[in-house]
């Protein structure tokens, strides 16, 4: 009895091992039409049912395609372009932390350093305008619709700060303390104004 107990057992979690995922709607649609092919109808309304089969079965096809095209962000609500913006300033947030870290001495001024900071800060501001070209935002996005709202004045904020980064003198330790303040102000400013909670030198 006991034997007989546990092989039921057994091949009941065959079955449902075997048993397909019905969780899917596009694979319960077309089993649910496909499942009529076990009924009996008289020749015209089988010859319906047939055609009604196949005009669903293109559909569900043709959903599929479509939503095989869709952006990858329609599933989590999250957006490549802001991923790429966030990136972009999370690199200007390191390099102006390494700055200010040498400018009030917590760390060792090294002028290699410095320069490549610099570097990294004209580079991406100069690029402010093209990540922020297009209103995107996602539930990671900090970013007031504000900024497209008032292109010009962040063009022009983006403009001031691409300057000030020109600006920059990393070549010693008096020269970066004399311009650096020029830049912090610049994103401080631009973050107080386009951004829904300021965080001094980050904003996405």
């Amino acid at each position: 009895m006991g034997n007989g107990s546990a092989t039921g057992a057994k091949h009941a979690a065959a079955q449902a091992a075997s048993r397909p995922d019905y969780g899917s709607v596009t694979l319960y649609v077309l089993i649910l039409f496909l499942s009529f092919d076990s009924i009996k109808l008289p020749g015209d309304a089988a010859m319906k049912l047939r055609l009604a089969k196949a005009a669903a079965f293109l559909a569900v096809i043709a959903a599929l395609a479509i939503g095989s095209s869709a952006p990858s962000t329609a599933g989590n609500g999250l957006n490549k372009h802001v991923t790429r913006r966030i990136a972009l300033m999370t690199s200007q947030k390191a390099a102006m932390d390494e700055l200010t870290s040498m400018m009030a001495g917590r760390s060792y001024f090294d002028p290699a350093k410095a320069k490549a900071a610099r570097r990294l800060l004209v580079k991406s501001t100069g690029s402010i305008r093209k990540h922020f070209k297009k209103p995107r935002l996602d539930p990671r996005s900090n970013a007031r619709p504000l900024i497209w709202h008032a292109w010009k004045d962040f063009e022009a904020r983006a403009d001031l700060a691409q300057t000030a980064a020109k600006s920059l003198n990393a070549r010693t330790l008096p020269g970066l303390r004399r311009t650096l303040p020029s830049l912090m102000q610049s994103c401080i400013s631009c973050h107080e104004t386009f951004r829904n909670t300021p965080n001094t030198f980050i904003t996405h």
